[in-house]
């Protein structure tokens, strides 16, 4: 599927004697983005390229960096009211001229649209303050499904929204025209990830390829459009269908032997006795009996817990609840110190997710001597974006409450997060924090790995490798379930065996820049 081709005399004719005219204001917008990005008024990141997409793509891009970077309520208002001006100005120029008809269906048009945006905007905030993989992929979803129903509307030849909407739906959403450019756009903002000093330079031609794209959706379609539809519709449900049953399927290899020694295993944050996958970790397939494996406690030491779906029986540490995940970090750190100091030697802790950090900074600053093998399931290497406190305003004031009014509805799917307990405003809130505890480097004696979800990637501006012994390849397997998955076994076992790891495809970590411009600027962007 391509560009439906246009003759240089036809599209020298289409500029200049139609469309060309109003297409002005890209250009302005083309030369104004560099601009107020080398002033630092816009943040210089690979979204730049977004500010100059094709409505409502370019409102998405707004709010993403209001939400980010607005210090207040007033702030965040009064910029959103000039920015929806500007917007609307600029459709109406492009939609014909300035008057009523055009500049009310151009207003009604980011009405419609904005509040689904303001939601997958405030979804991507949230994913990368709370590191939550789920919502930024939801974020994605909720954007692809408004823009690719809204994007050909305005081009339809009508000032009547509803009269538009329908000749859009009955063009078939001229998918020929909008699939073909939102591949160009994704790669030119892909680029600016893999090369940041292209950025600037690739904003006029985001505009170029948008103005393009105007031209091409204000001309009637050909063929059958509504087959067409169709037909991408199937091909996208196959695509999708084949990509989600072939996740996790690869890499199952032999069971280990027996080991020596111990294996500890730490849940995440917000988990409980007995509740989180690493507790369903099949610890026999890694060559630890029952008697040899222990869980942590964020409770402290005791005489046993709930087993819960626990692969063995759970015969140490008290009973924890979600809250006592969310204790200060020292006193996280102290907990883990005293609960690895009578287990068996050679002792391999494997902590998922939150409990990397905890682990770390444990064996980083010589609190657990005892630990001899280190095993990081879904580590997060950086926090880059973090939110404010209740009563404080600053950078991401509006993006913070809204996190704040939206996390009870978290209860839903059982997530349950506090964004003011101690541990969340630490690790979380604060930028840097985490990356400072990475920073800290382990003991030579300590073995060290690192296995990534796939699906992580797009939360790591700076990168998936951490500074161990050995970067596992991403597993193309939920967050959640990495610690489950036969892939996770094999590449465990071959570390611990001292054997190489699986090779790594080249393709497997091109989705991250392809989806991080989509995200949220980053604190130091």
């Amino acid at each position: 599927m391509g560009f439906p081709t246009l003759s240089r005399r036809r599209l020298s004719k289409a500029f200049g004697e139609r469309n060309g005219s109003r297409l002005w204001p890209l250009a302005v917008l083309a030369v104004a983005v560099p601009a107020l990005a080398l002033t630092g008024v816009l943040p210089r990141w690979p979204g730049l390229v977004h500010f100059v997409a094709l409505p409502p793509a370019d409102l998405f891009t707004d709010l993403r960096v209001l939400l980010a970077r607005a210090r207040s309520v007033p702030e965040f208002t009064a910029v959103l009211a000039l920015v929806l001006t500007v917007r609307v100005a600029v459709l109406g120029v492009l939609l014909g001229g300035l008057t009523w008809r055009r500049v009310r269906f151009a207003a009604l048009f980011y009405g419609i649209t904005g509040l689904p945006l303001l939601l997958a905007a405030q979804m991507g905030f949230m994913s990368q303050t709370l590191l939550y993989s789920r919502l930024f992929w939801a974020a994605a979803g909720l954007l692809a499904l408004v823009w690719f129903i809204s994007a050909p509307v305005p081009w339809q030849g009508s000032a009547r929204l509803r009269t538009s909407a329908g000749r859009a739906w009955r063009r078939g959403l001229r998918v020929e025209v909008v699939v073909p450019y939102a591949i160009v756009l994704i790669l030119l903002s892909a680029l600016a990830d893999l090369r940041p000093g292209l950025t600037l330079f690739l904003v006029p031609v985001s505009a170029l390829a948008t103005g393009i794209t105007i031209l091409l959706l204000a001309r009637p379609p050909s063929g059958r459009p509504l087959l067409r539809l169709s037909a991408a519709a199937v091909a996208f449900v196959v695509i999708a269908t084949v990509f989600t049953a072939t996740r996790g399927g690869a890499g199952k290899g032999p069971d280990a032997a027996g080991r020596s020694g111990s294996i500890l295993l730490m849940s995440g944050i917000n988990s409980a006795s007995g509740r989180g996958a690493i507790f369903e970790t099949e610890t026999g397939r890694l060559g630890y009996s029952c008697e040899r494996t222990f869980y942590f406690s964020y409770a402290g030491v005791g005489d046993g817990q709930p087993c819960g779906v626990a692969a063995c029986p759970i015969r140490t540490g008290a009973p924890y609840v979600p809250r006592d995940t969310q204790r200060p970090m020292a006193e996280q750190v102290e907990i883990f110190s005293e609960q690895v100091r009578e287990l068996p030697r050679p002792l391999v802790v494997a902590g998922h997710s939150h409990a990397v950090w905890v682990a770390w900074q444990a064996v980083a600053q010589g609190r657990a001597p005892e630990v001899d093998v280190l095993l990081l399931v879904g580590p997060f290497p950086e926090s880059p974006v973090g939110y404010q406190p209740a009563d404080r305003d600053g950078q991401g004031k509006v993006g913070s409450d809204l996190l704040r009014l939206l996390a009870p509805l978290a209860d839903l799917v059982d997530f349950h997060f506090d964004p003011d307990a101690p541990a969340a405003l630490e690790l979380l809130g604060t930028p840097g924090t985490a990356s400072s505890i990475l920073a800290e480097p382990l003991p030579e004696r300590v073995r060290s790995f690192s296995a990534t979800s796939a699906t992580d990637l797009p939360l790591m501006p700076g990168g998936w490798r951490l500074p161990v012994e050995r970067n596992a390849c991403p597993l193309r397997v939920p967050h959640p379930y990495l610690p489950i998955r036969p892939g996770f076994y094999n590449e465990v076992n071959r570390f611990l065996d001292g054997r190489p790891g699986l090779p790594c495809p080249a393709w497997r970590d091109w989705g991250a820049p392809l989806a991080r411009p989509f995200g949220i600027p980053s604190h130091d962007d």
